[in-house]
C-alpha cells in the first residue's frame, strides 16, 4: 500500500513537471513572439497606482513614452509589487509594437523573463523529484523480493 501512494506521488511530480515545462514554453514563446519587432524606447516612471489589499499596499508604476512616430504613451508595468521599484523620474527601457503602442513592456529581464524561468525550476524539480522517488520505491521493492 505504502508503495502504491509513494508511486501515486511520483507520478504527481512527473505530471507537474511536464506540465510547468511546458508553461515554461509557452511563457518564453509569448516573451519571444511580443519581442519581434517591435519599437524600443526610454520611458519615464511618472506615478503609481497602489492598491490596498487588506493590509498590504502594492505598487504598479505608470511609465510615458514616445514613440518613433513622436506619439506619447502611458504605460502600466507588468508587475504588482510590495515596494516601489524605480524612483519617480527614473528612466527604463521599454518595448512596445509600433502598431499598438499601449501594450508596452518594461524591456527588463525580470519583467519579461521572470515566469518562464520560475515555471522551468520548478518543472526541473519536479522531474528531478519524481524521477528520484520511482528509483528508491524500484530500489526498495528489489530489496523486498531479495
Amino acid at each position: 500500500m505504502a508503495f502504491r501512494i509513494l508511486d501515486l506521488a511520483a507520478r504527481l511530480l512527473l505530471a507537474l513537471g511536464v506540465g510547468c515545462l511546458l508553461l515554461a514554453g509557452y511563457l518564453s514563446w509569448r516573451t519571444l513572439s511580443f519581442s519581434a519587432g517591435t519599437g524600443r524606447a526610454t520611458g519615464e516612471v511618472v506615478s503609481y497606482r497602489e492598491i490596498a489589499d487588506g493590509k498590504d499596499t502594492r505598487y504598479r508604476p505608470r511609465i510615458r513614452f514616445k514613440t518613433v512616430t513622436g506619439e506619447i504613451v502611458t504605460v502600466e508595468g507588468q508587475f504588482f509589487t510590495g515596494t516601489r521599484r524605480f524612483a519617480i523620474g527614473e528612466k527604463i527601457p521599454m518595448l512596445y509594437r509600433p502598431e499598438k503602442p499601449n501594450e508596452a513592456r518594461v524591456a527588463l529581464f525580470v519583467d519579461n523573463w521572470i515566469g518562464a524561468c520560475i515555471a522551468t525550476l520548478v518543472g526541473l524539480a519536479g522531474l528531478a523529484g519524481g524521477f528520484l522517488v520511482r528509483r528508491s520505491i524500484r530500489r526498495e521493492l528489489i530489496k523486498s523480493r531479495a
